[in-house]
């Protein structure tokens, strides 16, 4: 598989300029078509915004956002030479992307603000999509400035399907990568040495990797654990399943905890 079609969602926010700057620097890469979908927070946000927002100031606001991401869309791709479709939602957020994701080969979506008054809401939207649009999703950190992603990948490897599904999904990127190392977790799942099996799948597409364990004391989530060797292999992407580990599981599913979404330094490639 390559990364021939991106979609990335925009959602109005003020981090959605470098969400579309990302995407437009992975389609570069690729040589990949660009779709952009404009789709603002989902109705269920609606009654927290109305509290305390004033309806037609919201509406010019999102008004607003979207002119100036669509001049930005579309000079993007004129400067990288891309081709590009933009789409404005009439659908709630969720109902749009789920409608295009069997289009793309990759979607772009941004971490939400941490401090923001319906976070738990908008991040639900991301992992919604994560769990059922079938489509590898790169998920934008809030904070934070990416100048590369994909050059050096750390992979969280656990031999499980969504791992499995992961990796492959992150083919493309590591296909051009400098350097990808492999992080076992879970180790008892292979039957000798951990990771050696699916380096060896690797090397046959060319592609050479570092294998590396992971060891979490008591005291430290496999989550947090991951993150800080994220950060000392100075990755700039993080590859792994949306679950495939019954921590991650509670992690995703049990509110999509602050560890691992609300913290994570890098871009992070998950698939389900």
């Amino acid at each position: 598989m390559e990364y021939r079609s991106i979609l990335v969602h925009l959602d109005g926010s003020e981090r959605a300029s470098a969400c579309l700057d990302l995407a437009l620097l992975v389609a570069r890469r690729h040589g990949a078509h660009v779709n952009a979908l404009f789709a603002p927070e989902p109705i269920e946000h609606e009654s927290a915004w109305s509290m305390t927002l004033d309806v037609g100031y919201r509406g010019q606001t999102r008004e607003d956002s979207r002119r100036a991401l669509e001049h930005q869309f579309f000079n993007g791709l004129s400067q990288a030479k891309l081709e590009g479709t933009w789409r404005t939602a009439t659908a709630p957020a969720l109902e749009a992307l789920l409608a295009l994701s069997p289009f793309a080969d990759l979607i772009v979506m941004s971490q939400s603000d941490p401090a923001a008054l319906d976070t738990s809401l908008a991040n639900r939207l991301q992992a919604r999509v994560t769990l059922a649009a079938g489509r590898p999703v790169l998920w934008v950190p809030f904070a934070g400035t990416f100048p590369t992603v994909g050059e050096r990948i750390v992979v969280a490897w656990d031999a499980g399907q969504s791992a499995t599904r992961a990796l492959y999904d992150a083919l493309p990127f590591m296909r051009l990568a400098a350097h990808t190392t492999i992080v076992t977790l879970n180790a008892e799942r292979e039957g000798r040495i951990p990771g050696a099996d699916i380096a060896l799948v690797l090397a046959r597409h060319g592609i050479g990797v570092e294998v590396t364990q992971l060891h979490t004391p008591p005291t430290v989530s496999v989550a947090s654990a991951l993150l800080a060797r994220v950060e000392k292999l100075c990755g700039d992407l993080l590859v792994m399943g949306a679950y495939g580990h019954a921590r991650w599981k509670e992690l995703l599913l049990g509110g999509v905890t602050q560890t691992v979404l609300g913290a994570m330094p890098v871009p992070v490639l998950m698939s389900h």
